[in-house]
């Protein structure tokens, strides 16, 4: 099962939704091997090289939490998005 780094900002949609973001590069082969990259110094920088190059260096709020999470979860959290995208584009 493939694992994917997820970040929680303290922010807040005006829906109630929370801020998050998923990196879906890279993408790790086990939980284990996902979750040692969570505390890895040059891993780190590379997250927040990231994020600060998906928000253009204005990150929605300050992190709360880094997890990782499986294909599973990501894949609802992916549908959940474009379902959310959807009934913003009527």
């Amino acid at each position: 099962m493939k694992w994917y780094v997820m970040v929680f900002f303290l922010s807040y949609n005006e829906d109630g939704t929370r801020d998050t973001f998923i990196f879906n590069n890279p993408v790790y082969n086990s939980e284990m091997e996902c979750r040692v990259t969570l505390t890895n110094k040059t891993h780190i920088m590379k997250y927040v090289h990231g994020l600060m190059l998906a928000y253009d260096g204005m990150l929605p709020g300050s992190i709360e939490m880094v997890n990782c999470i499986n294909q599973d979860a990501y894949n609802e959290m992916f549908d959940l998005k474009k379902k959310q995208e959807g009934e913003h584009d009527t």
